[in-house]
């Protein structure tokens, strides 16, 4: 069964029954439009980053944020 987890920051996380997880977000949102050119790797090394660097998570909260305060 898939489940999506809708979040108020415009970017969801898809939980997919085989155990992998997808992103959606809205390509004109411009917090998110950065992923829009991302290839699914570049995506995953983003993740796997913030998952090794916990301090990499508090700082690209800081950024979002910061994106999110200029609409």
């Amino acid at each position: 069964m898939t489940k999506k987890l809708l979040h108020e920051s415009g970017l969801n996380i898809i939980s997919n029954s085989d155990g992998s997880f997808a992103f959606e977000w809205n390509p004109k949102d411009a917090r998110w439009s950065w992923l829009n050119d991302l290839t699914d790797e570049e995506i995953k090394s983003i993740i796997e980053e913030a998952v090794q660097n916990p301090q990499s998570i508090e700082e690209f909260r800081n950024d979002i944020r910061s994106m999110g305060s200029n609409e």
